[in-house]
């Protein structure tokens, strides 16, 4: 449980958000929950209709050209959680009509806010008072920066980013239990596997993730109890056995929901979106060639995309093109606005996450505890997995960095962990630096975030032409 002053740092934040998200809707005139008719906002609201009655294609007229056409019926290629999550209106009046995209949003925000401090609680819980400063530095770092901030653009687009990070951040707060604590790990996987479930019924590029990590990690514990498991009758034993078997039969039951999805929009079990069928085509026939050259997902493209999510140099110009412009419009569909980069948003977990990624490789006295090694390999080498999948991805977009956070969480963590284990705190430099980074990530996180508010989505090129300064300043109207 929370300590009382830890309780009200939570609450401190807690109302912290509800605040700014109060104000994002005062100053944006954006009500959480509004009318709304044939427009994309209630797609969601077409795809849980049209599963109440044993179908799986949406209204034309609210997908629009992000459909796909087949059989002549209109397919979204989106996850089935945010459209589960919208029962509720069907007991409001008109309900079908209600857009609640921005509630749903704020609700994930807030549910990946909790989860995390509760992971910040645990992997802190052994601090002394002198050492408080770290907590602090986290509570700080989850509430004002990086994801918690910079994706709070409420779109349909978004929506299924930001419920797939909440289930990927139960996943990693389970994830770090299992690490630290292998007699857990049994407990840890049945909790991992309904967060993996439910990713891959939001977003199956966190849902691969998700699955791999836990299968790695699987595979690893039962490795582990074995011969316990084949010879001992106690108590403890029975009831790993029953974790092991309710965790393989949760996600067995995600991927066969999933495969069933499949199956009805695409006649393929195994396709997730057929991209020959997408209504955009016709409005950028190249796309249809670029991906029958280099597919939807291609290793020549990730120094791109080591660029496009780390060093923004993307957007300024190079004499009369944007740097790598030419790269870049051969291999990709799109690189979309606003520039980021995770060294600005997200500093302090990338710094504890270095901490810790060192410690492994340098065999550190406590990262080297051979359960701890591999498990942590084990949970980083599926976490990888979505974030290399972005970085070979054909577009490439803002929201795309949602794929990074759950490995860039666990990492930063688990190195919180192994500064507080070892008493990494007597550095004098890591506070003062700690503390900068908080600060430098806050002040990026709300700079992007607005510009991510006035930004066009799609491709950026045309509109760079004139630079991105003038670009941002007509959309100001200045």
């Amino acid at each position: 449980m929370f300590k009382p002053q830890h309780s009200l740092r939570c609450s401190l934040f807690f109302i912290f958000l509800i605040i700014f998200y109060s104000v994002d809707v005062i100053f944006w005139n954006n009500l959480p929950i509004r009318i709304a008719d044939g427009n994309q906002s209630i797609t969601f609201n077409s795809m849980m209709d049209h599963m109440l009655h044993g179908r799986f294609d949406v209204d034309p007229d609210t997908v629009g050209k992000e459909g796909f056409l087949r059989n002549d019926q209109v397919y979204a290629y989106w996850g089935i959680v945010p459209a589960l999550l919208r029962l509720p209106v069907l007991l409001l009046p008109n309900g079908l009509h209600l857009d609640i995209t921005r509630l749903s949003c704020i609700i994930a925000a807030l549910l990946m806010f909790l989860i995390n401090i509760r992971t910040v609680q645990y992997v802190t819980s052994t601090l002394s008072g002198k050492a408080a400063w770290l907590q602090n530095v986290l509570f700080a770092t989850i509430a004002l920066t990086g994801m918690q901030t910079g994706f709070l653009r409420p779109s349909l687009f978004q929506e299924v980013c930001l419920w797939s990070l909440v289930f990927g951040m139960l996943f990693v707060h389970w994830a770090v239990r299992a690490c630290l604590d292998p007699d857990e790990a049994p407990r840890a996987l049945v909790w991992m596997s309904v967060a993996s479930a439910m990713a891959l019924l939001t977003r199956v590029s966190m849902g691969i993730g998700t699955y791999a990590a836990e299968g790695f990690l699987g595979v690893l514990t039962l490795w582990r109890y074995r011969q316990s498991l084949s010879e001992t009758r106690s108590l403890s034993c029975r009831k790993n056995r029953r974790h092991f078997m309710t965790a393989a039969a949760i996600l067995l039951a995600g991927l066969m929901i999933t495969a069933g999805i499949n199956f009805e929009r695409w006649g393929n079990p195994l396709t997730f979106a057929n991209y020959d069928l997408y209504l955009f085509n016709a409005d950028f026939p190249d796309r249809q060639a670029r991906t029958r050259l280099y597919g939807l997902f291609n290793i020549e493209r990730i120094p791109l995309g080591i660029i496009y999510f780390f060093f923004p140099i993307w957007i300024f110009h190079n004499g009369d093109h944007l740097f790598f412009q030419n790269e870049f419009s051969r291999l990709l569909d799109a690189t979309e606005l606003p520039a980021s980069s995770f060294f600005l948003t997200d500093g302090v977990f990338l710094l504890l996450g270095s901490f810790f990624f060192s410690s492994l490789l340098s065999k550190n006295a406590w990262a080297a505890e051979k359960a701890l090694r591999q498990s942590s390999f084990c949970i980083m080498a599926g976490l990888a997995i979505p974030a290399v999948l972005m970085l070979m991805a054909i577009s490439m977009n803002y929201r795309y960095r949602a794929e990074f956070y759950p490995l860039i969480l666990f990492m930063g963590f688990m190195g919180a962990r192994l500064i507080v284990s070892h008493e990494g705190l007597s550095k004098r430099w890591l506070k003062p630096t700690c503390w900068c980074l908080v600060a430098v990530g806050a002040i990026s996180s709300h700079i992007i975030l607005f510009l991510y508010d006035i930004s066009n989505l799609g491709p950026s090129a045309p509109l760079l032409a004139q630079g991105v300064l003038s670009y941002y300043r007509s959309r100001l109207g200045l």
